[in-house]
């Protein structure tokens, strides 16, 4: 797994509210304020991502295999298609799935972002590309109102 600068950086920051907020005895409150720096960041990765899904072009892919990922519990799919352009590209998904949806050899309408043209999903599929960022906003944010409740009774 590859650790980049800004990992290396939400996990100091992170370590610091947690212990700010521990000296001065409210460990949960400091949880909550890294719950909403999340909420944030993810929050602007879901526009990033609509925001690219509206430029996006639709063209006809083909599924030429799968990428099985290092625990072998998921699969990539792998697809070659031709840009406006006339680059010819082959990229893989960027959503695992349990099993392989598709037929090797299948014609699937697929949308790439003309901006970075390796980045397509599926059409009709946009959804799968921000699903993972809401399931944690919807859990955490359950989360840190149990806590937040929970530090409130005495």
């Amino acid at each position: 797994m590859k650790v980049s600068t800004i990992d290396i950086i939400w996990a100091v920051v992170s370590m610091i509210v947690l212990a700010v907020f521990f000296r001065i005895g409210h460990l949960v409150y400091g949880l909550l304020i890294i719950y909403g720096m999340m909420f944030v960041i993810f929050f602007i990765h879901i526009l990033k991502i609509r925001k690219s899904t509206a430029d996006s072009i639709a063209i006809y892919g083909e599924i030429t295999g799968y990428n099985k990922e290092k625990t072998g519990k998921g699969y990539c799919p792998i697809v070659k298609y031709t840009t406006e352009d006339g680059r010819e590209i082959t990229s893989i998904y960027t959503v695992v799935s349990r099993k392989q949806q598709f037929e090797i050899g299948t014609e699937l309408m697929i949308c790439y972002d003309p901006e970075n043209p390796m980045s397509f999903y599926f059409m009709g599929r946009e959804n799968e590309l921000t699903a993972t960022y809401y399931r944690f906003i919807t859990i955490g944010g359950i989360i840190s109102v149990i806590l937040l409740v929970l530090s409130q009774i005495k």
